[in-house]
């Protein structure tokens, strides 16, 4: 399949970075390790300098026995990145498994995602949304990573200059959003962003729905998985359950708490989702008023809500923010992704032939 992938934008958005990796996986890996050595060398210092580092890599290096045997083909692109960026495996592989070190990187907030199927939008189009809130610091190294791996479909994924992926559509009409939960059954597996990168390889919304319950997981996040025919599953997953949501009445939205009632129980901090639960009903509320007319422009509106502000859909803290705001349009297979608050940055605009 000819590929152009480019930015059209006309406008003041400031464009993410885009990196272009092609060949096999070990070859996609070594590309990504020098083009991201610097970011990849920052984020294994991080994890190397916090008080739990000894456990972290105890747990990495089991959750890597058993990634290597449930994805060996992913292991070889990490494997590939370790080898140009000069570090070491099992550090560089820690960086992925986020489920061992969320106290490293701890923050109230979270993600924002709201998906509408055909049935319901202005111009029958898929539409899916999705604010990103990270930590401030991370927002400069945001960074657009365009794979083609030699026997899967060519994939456009929006991540924080690392190996882990936060979300992304591919060639064959398949999208990923998402939302981190907290679980209370963490266990030695293959990490949820292998999972992620894994969905994202799929051909068909079935072997992506597979992917995101994979029994040998070490955790999972809340995946947003939708295809080009509008079929939208929001999975609720811990380490050992998970609950799939079907968009029945053409959309759904989520935020960073389990909304299923038997998914409740996995909810590690039960008394710390309040500003998850308001964003969560927000969302909803301000799409059921779009409902039979939703596009991108009413999905940008409600992205740059600020109802609950700072710990609005439109994330404001001090330490954490919404990073990158992104609508993907997997009807035409476009993508508007702005870098940093979306009521502060136009979005700009990209194609994936």
């Amino acid at each position: 399949m000819a590929s152009g992938f480019q930015n059209r934008t006309n406008r003041e958005g400031t464009p993410v970075p885009i990196i272009k990796v092609s060949g096999n996986h070990h070859e996609v890996g070594l590309q990504l390790g020098r083009q991201l050595k610097d970011n990849l060398a920052k984020k294994v210092k991080k994890l190397k300098e916090s008080d739990n580092w000894d456990k972290v890599r105890r747990e990495a290096e089991q959750n890597l026995q058993i990634s290597r045997k449930v994805f060996p083909e992913y292991i070889r692109e990490i494997e590939g990145a370790a080898e140009s960026s000069g570090l070491d495996l099992c550090e560089l592989f820690s960086t992925v498994c986020d489920e061992l070190h969320s106290d490293i990187y701890s923050f109230t907030g979270g993600c924002s995602d709201l998906a509408v199927t055909n049935d319901v939008t202005e111009d029958g189009s898929v539409l899916i949304a999705h604010n990103n809130d990270i930590l401030a610091t991370l927002q400069d190294s945001i960074t657009l990573i365009h794979y083609q791996v030699e026997g899967e479909p060519e994939i456009i994924a929006v991540g924080a200059g690392g190996l882990g992926i936060s979300v992304g559509y591919n060639s064959a009409g398949i999208s990923l959003t998402g939302n981190a939960l907290y679980p209370n059954d963490v266990k030695v597996g293959v990490p949820r962003m292998l999972l992620v990168r894994r969905i994202l390889a799929s051909n068909r919304i079935g072997e992506a729905v597979e992917a995101s319950i994979l029994k040998a997981r070490a955790s999972n996040y809340n995946q947003i998985i939708a295809d080009q025919n509008g079929e939208i599953y929001s999975i609720e997953g811990s380490a050992t359950d998970y609950e799939p949501m079907y968009a029945v009445n053409g959309y759904l939205v989520h935020t960073n708490h389990y909304t299923s009632p038997r998914m409740r129980k996995y909810e590690s901090d039960p008394g710390a989702i309040g500003e998850s639960i308001v964003r969560y009903n927000r969302c909803l509320r301000l799409l059921k008023t779009n409902i039979g007319q939703v596009s991108v422009d009413s999905l940008k509106a409600i992205l740059s809500d600020h109802a609950n502000y700072p710990e609005s859909i439109c994330f404001h803290g001090e330490e954490v923010k919404t990073t990158f705001s992104v609508i993907i349009n997997l009807s035409t297979l476009k993508m508007w992704l702005a870098r940093g608050n979306p009521c502060e940055n136009d979005y700009c605009e990209y194609d994936l032939f």
